[in-house]
């Protein structure tokens, strides 16, 4: 299975060549020149949208990475409604790269995570009888704290800085968390608690 990647940009394109093989990432011009069977035994499809746009129309079997020069929240919300899974800077790091391109062929969504939080603060306000829900009961009391503030759409730092720990504690209960719930990402576990339990 290859990695298809509609990009000029030879950075970007040596990046996915050292996580992926040379071998494994096809660089091509157009998607709508792929055969059909060149699109199903494609894992994901990487645009760049510096020189590519995705239209409202397509409809690809494959999930999509779009990746910008400098994301922005309009954009993103456009993407997501187009049915992109990820969205992020065409230079961030190989190890994002990566985590952007797994969680969009498992079907997560993976955008920056200012991105993320503004997604959250847009549903609106946590209500706090939510908290009570079954979701999560069976968090301790500083994983209910680090969802709440989730919820509240901040980041991983403000979330740190607030609670006075490191941001590897912060990570450690939203895993901990993510386990108890099932909920997958951080995205969802916002949602969840935007949304009171039904009486």
């Amino acid at each position: 299975m290859s990695i298809l990647c509609l990009s000029s940009d030879g950075t970007l394109v040596e990046k996915l060549r050292t996580l992926y093989g040379k071998g494994e990432v096809r660089i091509v011009a157009d998607v709508a020149e792929l055969v059909p069977q060149e699109l199903r035994n494609s894992e994901a499809l990487i645009v760049d949208l510096k020189s590519n746009e995705i239209s409202e129309s397509r409809d690809l079997p494959l999930p999509i990475i779009a990746l910008a020069e400098i994301p922005t929240f309009k954009e993103a919300l456009a993407l997501l409604q187009r049915g992109v899974r990820s969205y992020g800077n065409r230079h961030m790091l190989e190890t994002n790269l990566q985590l952007a391109i797994q969680s969009a062929k498992n079907g997560q969504i993976w955008f920056p995570p200012e991105i993320i939080s503004q997604l959250i603060a847009m549903v609106g306000p946590v209500h706090s009888v939510s908290l009570n829900n079954a979701l999560l009961s069976s968090l301790s009391g500083r994983e209910k704290e680090v969802a709440t503030f989730v919820g509240e759409g901040l980041s991983n730092q403000e979330i740190a800085d607030k609670m006075f720990v490191s941001l590897r504690t912060v990570k450690a209960h939203l895993t901990s968390i993510y386990n108890k719930t099932g909920l997958r990402n951080r995205l969802e576990l916002g949602i969840s608690l935007k949304n009171p339990p039904q009486r």
